[in-house]
């Protein structure tokens, strides 16, 4: 039985993948070059110093605006965590407790009961009518 070639879909499906065979044969092709390679390094050279001014340029802005920097962040970051690290070798030298779990200390039992409702309904019309 040979192959349908009135069908959209299989048309579609070799037109397909005709082109993607044919642009990466041109694609190695090109990559393959010495200028490809040199216009690559270029390209990423322009956008590492486009990175490098934006960000000094935002931390001069935020200076400005005397608001922290993400270096200032960073280090306050770290602080924390020093203090953080310090904090559970405290903790575990006085007893292993760690502040993350609370201490499960005993309640008071419940003992008041909910009071009645008839009562609480006549106190309230009593108090309404007294205001009266």
């Amino acid at each position: 039985m040979a192959k349908d070639t009135t069908d959209p879909s299989a048309v579609f499906q070799n037109w397909v993948t005709q082109w993607e065979r044919t642009f990466d044969s041109v694609a190695n092709q090109l990559m393959g070059t010495e200028g490809f390679s040199q216009a690559m390094n270029e390209f990423q050279k322009s956008q590492l110093n486009a990175q490098r001014m934006f960000a000094e340029s935002m931390t001069q802005v935020l200076t400005n605006m005397n608001m922290p920097t993400r270096e200032d962040i960073l280090r306050l970051s770290e602080a924390v965590q020093g203090l953080d690290r310090r904090l559970e070798r405290i903790e575990e030298q006085l007893g292993g407790q760690s502040r993350a779990v609370p201490s499960k200390a005993k309640k008071p039992p419940r003992t008041r009961q909910p009071g009645n409702k008839q009562a609480a309904g006549k106190a309230d019309s009593s108090a309404g009518e007294s205001g009266s």
